[in-house]
């Protein structure tokens, strides 16, 4: 039985909202850029800190010996634990008292623009990190990676200019990406403006991504907007990223997606009704990434 004792949003209202969470996710859920090219991993509602395991391999490992002996020294694994803080990402809005009598679906764009703004604040962390909290996006893995990077100096020329090369490009930065990521999902991402210099025409009179596609294990007739480039325009201009998706190389840690809670009435007679969900990104290895440095053209 719904209930309303005038000073909370009724039932029916958040019943509403939640359906329309799910009508704004569902077709949008292979384009939401965090949950797509980091591994997702969902956890338990009550989880606050998020625990990974890591372990090493001690003792010198396998030798021949003759019969009846044993090698020197023995096989072992070394624990350790890495512990993260799960983030509460928010929004809200709110609902005037004499508006109650309204139908809920009228407050329907307001749940899908907050839907959509923590999205984005998914996606921005997940690429440019947050320094304040102490955490490493795409970017600054990236720049960390000890492989190295594929800067001015080393690339082919800029993307869009007469002198660029971007198959030669992604081939080097390729090289870069650690060995244990050889049989991961790869994804090459950037701004739109950039990626979109790939549908120049090379010197075949054809797009540079048909024959970049194969490097990412695709053909060129996979679409490639919808399996190996994604576009996020939190990435800064004249860089793109290439990612491995790999639990070992990154994950984003989900306990709780956006839902709507309602709070008591306030003043002027508003309800505030909160959009909020609990999330991180995390990076384990920083040779999972790779910059190239694209430069920028008029």
């Amino acid at each position: 039985m719904i209930q309303n004792d005038g000073l909370s949003i009724p039932d029916k209202y958040l019943e509403e909202w939640s359906r329309e969470i799910e009508r704004w996710v569902n077709p949008r859920l292979d384009n939401l850029f965090a949950r797509n090219v980091l591994t997702f991993r969902k956890v338990d509602e009550s989880v606050q800190i998020d625990v990974v395991a890591e372990y090493e391999k001690t003792g010198p490992g396998a030798k021949i010996v003759a019969k009846g002996s044993t090698p020197t020294g023995k096989t072992g694994i070394k624990q350790t634990t890495n512990k993260q803080d799960i983030y509460q990402f928010m929004d809200w809005f709110s609902v005037h008292e004499k508006d109650l009598k309204s139908d809920p679906k009228m407050f329907n764009r307001q749940v899908d623009m907050c839907l959509k703004n923590i999205h984005r604040l998914e996606d921005n962390i997940t690429i440019n990190g947050e320094t304040t909290l102490g955490l490493n996006g795409i970017v600054q893995a990236a720049q960390a990676n000890t492989n190295g990077n594929i800067g001015a100096a080393e690339n082919n020329g800029i993307w869009g200019s007469g002198t660029q090369d971007p198959h030669a490009d992604i081939v080097a930065a390729l090289e870069l990406i650690d060995g244990q990521f050889d049989d991961s999902t790869l994804f090459l991402a950037g701004k739109k403006s950039d990626l979109g210099k790939l549908s120049n025409l090379d010197s075949q009179r054809q797009p540079y991504w048909k024959t970049i596609a194969t490097l990412f294990g695709y053909t060129e007739q996979d679409r490639p907007y919808k399996t190996w480039l994604r576009r996020n325009d939190n990435f800064t201009a004249g860089k793109v990223y290439i990612i491995a998706k790999d639990p070992d190389a990154a994950e984003f840690v989900v306990s709780e997606n956006p839902y709507p809670d309602r709070l008591p009435k306030a003043a002027g007679g508003n309800f505030p009704v909160e959009m909020k969900g609990w999330a991180v990104p995390r990076i384990y290895k920083n040779e999972g990434f790779v910059e190239i440095e694209v430069g920028t053209t008029a």
